[in-house]
């Protein structure tokens, strides 16, 4: 599995994880049952469902003062998670390099998201880069 397909199942399962009450270790075990292929890749989908969920308040504070006229609360779930995986990318994952993050993200964005939102979380992005 390629990490484009292992950071799509991780943006997957974080949305998930808004829909269930049962502890992330117990939903992690049945998202491995239902996606086997992740296992290829545990560490870094691991790496980025803890690193999203653990810093979740952390990494949408550094995005939110580029939201134009959106507060985080109006944005869609799908866009919220792909930022907060780029941002926790962008400011922790060494071998990834900036660019990446935001040219996955707007994949992710124009897949899952409404019709503005790669442009927007591409714009959100970038902004947020040329203030670190």
């Amino acid at each position: 599995m390629s990490r484009i397909e292992t950071r799509e199942k991780a943006m997957e399962f974080l949305f998930q994880t808004g829909f269930r009450s049962d502890p992330v270790s117990e939903q992690i075990n049945l998202f491995r049952e239902a996606y086997p292929e992740i296992i290829e890749d545990e560490p870094y989908f691991l790496d980025i469902v803890y690193g999203v969920i653990n810093s979740r308040d952390e990494l949408d504070a550094k995005f939110v003062p580029f939201l134009k006229r959106w507060k985080l609360e109006r944005l869609p779930v799908t866009d919220r998670i792909i930022l907060e995986i780029a941002v926790y990318e962008i400011l922790t994952v060494e071998d990834i390099p900036t660019s990446v993050s935001i040219n996955e993200a707007v994949k992710l964005a124009k897949k899952y998201g409404t019709d503005s939102s790669s442009s927007y979380i591409n714009g959100v992005l970038s902004n947020f880069v040329k203030s670190l």
